[in-house]
């Protein structure tokens, strides 16, 4: 039951600091309380949220991510590298080996992720997948301040998953060899194709020339007739070589600008990213909003204008705030592509080369040609001999030279790097899968956590009812008279306790009238900030509770627009208050007795056209006067206070006035409304709030009201 613990005065001596205070914020201990209240809606947002996560999670495919490890570039210093001239004759070999240092992780992750080696990669294993599908799964991470490039792929299967993170390494590390090797499969093929013709060139001439000097029987030649001869076979042998150095020049120059083709001029050398500054000032402006918002709602309510602006600027400054990026890009610089430099300068020097093969080639045919007149002079068959022999010198030189160019590439070749390799393979056995059913559940219990407390909060800011004393207590800042329950159907006979409790309760009610202050009042006026929140049941049950007492109590109906206690104390309302007023009706005629003993009533009377002016007129005065001399209570049942000032007028002519507000139905901001309309005219004397409809827990109450054999003759509780 409720305890009568402050004086209405010193109360009201607080009230316009507390209502000033109050707004619309939430403190810990209103929280508290507003999960205690609201605990199943709380519970049901947090447990149907936790078992959508669970639920989603388990229904989703489980994917698992192995990882693998590349160290990318030359290990050696940069400084180094770059002091180190290329020394191969393979022009893609020295573009890349001039580039290593240079290039940076960023870059290679780049490379790793082209097409061209997801296409490998499905066609090594057979996958029948398109590159962009791998790639979509494929996930690659520069270890920071290291040359370490970490390489995730995520598949349904945690071998197979291996399997391609592993094949992707590989992959990458191949095609960094192949463009150092590219350049010496070109050259091998170029040979393969030009030795077997030397080869057999020099064996038609070697023949031709043993066949020639059986048949003669010549077997040697002069000094200086072979010396002639000599002279002639090297300038043809240096004329082929010369040509065959230009078709070799002019094939690396093709591969180079087909690899030229491929390679873009420029890379992106860096990024700065930086804190997005218009991010910083939404939040300098949504914390301003903010607190202008805070500083309004403590002056005026949340209807006034200047509020509902504030609040519509600061969802708007909120909503662009979270579209906003954390960070943006402050900027970028774009640096030449070191092997497309390198690149470029091979090919001038191969377009130099095979102009200078040409020119070298032409010029060796012009002095064979001015030595063909000397041989012209030796005798036919040592001339023969001499061309015979000079041809097989000259094949014989070419093929060596085909031969030891062969050598080079293939020695090219067999000793091509990479500047990639892995360090640490992908394995079936470390994997992480996901979805990671622990930690989806972990974050579906916090982010649950967070929605069952956005959900409470809102069904608090958007339901603003009373539902307890200290609810009321700490909203309105009033003392709680009395806690009315609220009556079961009469067909529940399980609740045969409540009737009792609710009798106890207005004999609380009574006790707080009578010992407000050290003159009771014997004027009381109810009002209510809403029909509809029981002030006329609180009214008449309060005229029963006092005529207990052997008190005479005048129950006056002063809603003269929507009159009820008529019906509730079934009585006619042919004459009552109105003609009262009017001079119709003499009060002593007017007053009617009640099947209640010690309780009389004066009905509202026939409808008045003003009543405002009938309740302010010097015959209210009057008969108010009468009332007081011949009964020893008058509760007055007032209208309510939302649309009319009826009550404001009442409370001023009586003693006390009581505010009734319902339980689950009374919204806050009506209940502040009414009370500033009451506290705007000085005269009227709030003694409290009574709390109406609670819900009384029946775990404390019923076994002390069981049994109790109490008779009890109140109206029903859950009238209006």
């Amino acid at each position: 039951m409720l305890r009568h613990t402050e004086a209405p005065a010193a109360m009201l001596a607080e009230y316009d600091g507390e209502m000033r205070s109050y707004g619309r914020e939430i403190d810990f201990a209103r929280l508290w309380k507003a999960l205690l209240r609201r605990r199943k809606l709380f519970f049901a947002v947090f447990g149907g949220f936790v078992v959508f996560a669970l639920i989603l999670t388990l229904l989703q495919p489980r994917a698992y991510t192995t990882n693998v490890k590349l160290i990318a570039g030359s290990t050696g210093s940069s400084d180094a590298a770059a002091s180190q001239e290329p020394g191969t004759q393979l022009p893609i070999l020295n573009a890349l080996l001039a580039a290593n240092g240079v290039q940076t992780s960023e870059t290679y992750a780049e490379l790793l992720q082209q097409t061209p080696v997801a296409a490998e990669v499905s066609r090594s294993l057979n996958l029948n997948i398109p590159a962009p599908v791998l790639l979509s799964k494929l996930k690659v991470r520069p270890v920071t301040d290291t040359a370490i490039l970490n390489v995730a792929f995520t598949w349904k299967d945690p071998v197979m998953s291996a399997r391609i993170a592993n094949a992707f390494a590989a992959v990458f590390v191949d095609r960094e060899r192949q463009l150092v090797a590219h350049q010496a499969d070109q050259v091998i093929s170029f040979l393969q194709a030009q030795l077997p013709e030397a080869e057999s060139h020099m064996h038609a001439a070697d023949y031709a020339l043993a066949a020639y000097q059986q048949r003669t029987g010549i077997a040697d030649l002069s000094t200086q007739t072979q010396s002639e001869i000599a002279n002639s076979a090297t300038l043809a042998a240096k004329e082929q070589s010369a040509e065959i150095e230009a078709r070799q020049a002019a094939a690396s120059l093709e591969t180079v600008r087909s690899q030229l083709a491929q390679t873009p001029p420029t890379i992106v050398g860096s990024q700065n990213v930086a804190a997005n500054p218009v991010r910083a000032q939404l939040e300098t402006q949504v914390a301003t909003l903010r607190g202008q918002l805070d500083a309004a709602r403590k002056q005026y309510t949340d209807d006034y204008p200047a509020v509902i602006t504030l609040k519509s600027q600061l969802a708007e400054a909120e909503r662009e705030l979270k579209g906003q990026a954390e960070s943006v890009s402050a900027g970028s610089s774009t640096i030449p592509n070191p092997v497309y430099q390198q690149l470029t300068q091979q090919a001038s020097q191969l377009e130099a080369q095979v102009a200078g093969a040409n020119a070298q080639a032409a010029t060796l045919r012009h002095q064979s040609e001015a030595a063909k007149p000397d041989l012209d002079k030796l005798p036919e068959e040592a001339r023969r001999i001499t061309d015979l022999q000079r041809t097989a010198k000259a094949a014989e030189s070419v093929y060596e030279t085909l031969q030891r160019k062969y050598q080079d590439a293939q020695i090219s070749k067999t000793t091509a790097i990479s500047d990639v390799s892995i360090t640490q393979p992908a394995s079936a056995d470390a994997f992480t899968v996901s979805p990671n059913v622990p930690l989806n559940l972990g974050i579906g219990i916090f982010v649950g956590l967070a929605l069952a407390l956005v959900s409470v909060l809102l069904a608090e800011f958007f339901d603003d009812r009373f539902r307890s004393e200290e609810d009321v207590k700490d909203r309105l800042g009033l003392p709680v008279l009395a806690i009315i329950p609220e009556l079961p159907p009469p067909s529940d006979a399980g609740e045969n306790w409540v009737k009792p409790l609710s009798v106890e309760s207005f004999y609380q009610l009574v006790a707080s009238l009578r010992y407000s202050s050290s003159t009771p009042p014997h004027t009381i006026a109810f009002t209510s900030p809403d029909p509809g929140d029981g002030k006329s049941m609180i009214a008449v049950n309060t005229a029963l509770s006092l005529a207990m007492m052997k008190s005479r109590v005048l129950i006056i109906d002063g809603d003269l627009r929507r009159p009820t206690v008529h019906q509730k104390l079934g009585v006619a309302n042919d004459r009552g208050l109105s003609d009262v007023l009017v001079g119709v009706t003499p009060f002593s005629q007017a007053v009617k007795p009640t099947e209640h003993a010690g309780v009389a009533v004066l009905t509202s009377g026939r409808p008045a056209p003003n009543p405002v002016a009938l309740l302010q007129s010097a015959q209210f005065d009057a008969m108010l006067k009468e009332a007081r001399e011949r009964f020893d209570f008058v509760i007055i049942d007032c209208p309510a206070l939302r649309l009319i000032v009826d009550g404001v007028v009442l409370g001023i002519k009586a003693d006390a006035t009581v505010l009734v507000v319902s339980s689950q139905q009374t919204e806050g901001r009506s209940a502040i409304r009414a009370l500033e309309k009451l506290h705007g005219v000085s005269a009227i004397n709030l003694l409290g709030i009574v709390l109406n409809r609670a819900r009384p827990d029946g775990r404390e109450q019923s076994n002390y009201y069981l049994g109790t054999g109490q008779s009890v003759s109140l109206t029903g509780a859950t009238e209006t």
